[in-house]
């Protein structure tokens, strides 16, 4: 994977994706290889966003109510999912991206 795969793979239709919403600027899809869970969903803006600390605010509630709509989809489905996103050395690619994922493999708490 390159230092940006939405960019230059999956927003040009270099590799194709299942899409399950899209606005102007935002696009949600399963990813051609899951990365983790039963059920894996990525959210991203079209324009190039570094991170979540470089997202401007109008884009913010347009990427954010794309992320509420797959949720919202996959609770509907499965009952609950996780939604997250990571920054600095934990982002794996340098394009904001939001994870909603249901099922195994995707983080559980343990009550103590």
């Amino acid at each position: 994977m390159g230092p940006d795969w939405y960019c230059d793979e999956v927003i040009p239709g270099r590799v194709a994706v299942e899409v399950l919403a899209k606005t102007g600027r935002t696009l949600a899809f399963r990813p051609p290889i899951p990365g983790f869970g039963t059920d894996h969903v990525i959210v991203i803006p079209t324009l190039h966003v570094t991170s979540l600390l470089d997202l401007d605010d109008d884009l913010a509630v347009e990427l954010l109510g794309t992320v509420k709509e797959v949720a919202a989809l996959a609770v509907e489905q499965h009952g609950g999912c996780q939604v997250l996103t990571t920054l600095g050395s934990e982002q794996h690619n340098r394009h904001l991206h939001w994870h909603v994922a249901v099922g195994e493999g995707v983080a559980r708490f343990v009550a103590r």
